[in-house]
């Protein structure tokens, strides 16, 4: 249970060890927790405290949760809210099994902890004070001399600087160098059934499930290093088709599974999903992941394998600084992935997602983007044919020719689109790495909220072509008109949006609107409310205070000034006054109104008539003096 910083590989058996029994743990005690939470903390304790997974104490787990959590754990606050159930569950796991070790803190005294800290644990993961390199923007190459001098010796100058370089994803990066990245999407998720069956069939997916029922119970010997045996390995090879060459070309006779990439990276991805583990010399399926439906199963597999790396294990032989690159360009998946969700209903073409790469590489180490040998392009194509072998995408229209120099295939044009198990999960990538990602719900499946919340992000016709699709989903027309307004007439609610809203219901629903605006007269939008109903002549406006008319008709008059400007309200002014102009402006000035001064600002220098436009200039300085006097 204590293990120090070289004891790694008895660490990670351990961990996985404890791992499943406290899954089991939560299962049959039925408490609230999440093994992967208890994954992180064990993590914690061996890679930045002392390493004796039997020994917690309070101060460790604030340790835990306030300091290494805020700073290198990239989640959402609210993907976040079970990490400190977790965390006392797992002590109470310990002490349950009798494996709380001697200087532990009471299991009870750790769970108080953890539930009253959990609001402020969520607030300071939500802090961007609180992040860390590996978390935050902190990956700037300012420090760096990368000028032009492109020598050998300069070049080897400019590799030992990036040789000392700390790891940084490229999607925090950018927003330092190019300015903050806006939101992504609106993304409109796939139907479940239609996620599942994509997942389903990603190639990677099916080998996986197979390579974890060659290793169910009691699972497959492995060799002291940890791998498989040669026999397994050569039987893995072709069950699978990884496309590994176990005769190694003839040219020499296969040692180790280590000398099987493929075959290496998919049992290295199968672990770090949670699909297999290493248990006492063998390689042993897990259950929980056994019985993840596809859909679920395809994302953790995918979450791992982008983690890994998508090109795989870096040639060991290489130079520091060109690891490092490797590195910074196996996470430029990210920002490919994060195109293709600003495009997921058309795609992209190939050509322009190997541009962003370049374009990465380029912000990031302007020194080596213009080196030829250094195969940017190349590179992108290679993560996109790993992330179609995933599932993730699909590649479409590739125009392979061999090559004039060396005849081998060379690979042209292109067009990669997401697979709707592709789009769920690079939202969570994405969203992982720190850019925010707006996403469009079902129309059948929306509440009311979620439906209007849409107009800020889609244009018009799709706004109400999604509007109409949850109408019609809907069981009772009057309780979803109804529903719609209380919604559209919401106190924060922006004057714009209850001005399309109303219109919006009107033509879909004419017959229920007046019936379901009612109730909201009075309400933070009354005015403009009010407006609409006289306007239907369902409210009679000899019965309503003349000041709330007046002050109802400059909320619509504001409303139009945001929408399309001076001359847009000077025209409908002129429409709703008709030949009541000068006296309405002599009056209107009394109001008190926080946009007033706006509305007759513009009146005054786009009315076209110069008398209206002069009365409204007249009024704005009565209007300005009165609110003077008001503040002495």
């Amino acid at each position: 249970m204590r293990f120090g910083p070289d004891d790694e590989d008895a660490y990670f058996a351990r961990r996985d060890e404890l791992g499943e029994q406290f899954a089991q743990w939560l299962t049959a005690q039925r408490v609230t927790g999440e093994p992967s939470d208890a994954d992180l903390l064990m993590d914690w304790k061996w890679g930045y405290a002392d390493g004796a997974l039997d020994r917690w104490t309070v101060a460790d787990v604030h340790a835990f949760l306030f300091e290494w959590c805020p700073r290198k754990l990239s989640a959402e606050p609210s993907d976040c809210t079970e990490i400190p159930v977790s965390v006392a569950a797992f002590v109470e796991f310990l002490a349950h099994t009798g494996m709380l070790g001697r200087g532990s803190d009471p299991p009870s005294a750790i769970r108080r902890h953890c539930e009253r800290k959990t609001a402020a644990f969520i607030r300071e993961m939500g802090d961007p004070a609180n992040f860390g390199m590996a978390k935050s923007l902190l990956g700037s190459v300012g420090g760096l001399d990368l000028g032009t001098d492109r020598s050998p010796e300069g070049i080897a100058a400019l590799l030992n600087q990036l040789a000392g370089l700390p790891g940084a994803n490229p999607l925090r990066q950018l927003p330092a160098a190019v300015g903050e990245l806006p939101p992504i999407g609106p993304v409109r998720l796939p139907a479940e059934a239609d996620r599942l069956a994509a997942a389903s069939a990603a190639p990677v997916l099916r080998q996986l499930r197979a390579l974890a029922e060659f290793c169910a119970p009691p699972g497959r010997a492995l060799t002291t290093k940890g791998n498989l045996r040669l026999a397994d390995a050569r039987h893995l090879v072709d069950a699978l088709d990884t496309g590994d060459d176990p005769t190694m070309g003839g040219g020499r006779t296969l040692q180790s599974a280590e000398d099987l990439p493929h075959l290496s990276r998919l049992v290295d991805v199968a672990v770090r999903a949670g699909a297999l583990c290493r248990q006492r010399g063998r390689l042993l399926e897990v259950a929980r992941f056994t019985g993840l439906d596809d859909a679920a199963a395809h994302e953790k597999v995918v979450l791992a394998a982008v983690d890994s790396g998508l090109r795989g294990p870096h040639n060991p032989f290489l130079a520091p600084a060109l690891a490092q690159l490797n590195t910074f360009v196996d996470e430029c998946a990210l920002a490919l992935l994060a195109d293709l969700l600003e495009h997921s209903d058309a795609g992209v073409e190939v050509d322009t997602l190997a541009e962003i790469m370049v374009k990465l590489v380029a912000v990031t180490f302007p020194g080596l983007a213009g080196l030829p040998d250094i195969p940017i392009s190349r590179w992108a194509r290679e993560h996109l044919e790993r992330l179609a072998d995933l599932g993730v995408l699909t590649v479409s229209d590739v125009e392979v020719t061999a090559c004039g120099d060396c005849g081998l295939p060379h690979h042209r044009g292109g067009h990669a689109t997401l697979t709707a198990a592709g789009v769920a999960v690079a939202v969570e990538l994405v969203r992982q790495a720190g850019i925010e990602v707006l996403v469009r719900p079902e129309p059948a499946t929306a509440d009311a909220a979620a439906i209007i919340d849409l107009i800020v992000d889609l244009d018009e016709q799709e706004w109400t072509r999604d509007v109409a699709d949850w109408f019609a989903a809907q069981p009772d027309p009057s309780a979803a008109t109804a529903a719609l307004a209380a919604e559209i007439t919401a106190g924060h609610r922006d004057p714009l949006i209850v001005v399309a809203g109303i219109g919006m219901l009107d033509d879909l629903a004419h017959d229920h609107v007046v019936d379901a605006l009612r109730p909201h007269l009075g309400g933070p939008h009354d005015g403009l409310v009010l407006q609409w109903l006289i306007g239907k002549e369902a409210v009679d406006p000899a019965t309503v205070d003349p000041v709330r008319i007046i002050a109802g008709l400059v909320d619509v008059l504001v409303a139009a000034l945001d929408a399309a400007g001076p001359s847009e309200v000077a025209a409908c002014f002129s429409s709703q006054i008709h030949d009541r102009h000068l006296e309405f402006l002599d009056t209107i000035w009394r109001l008190d109104h926080p946009r007033l001064p706006d509305l007759l600002d513009a009146l005054g220098a786009h009315h076209p008539t110069k008398s209206v436009a002069k009365a409204a200039r007249k009024a704005l300085v009565r209007h300005r003096s009165r609110l003077a006097t008001a503040s002495r």
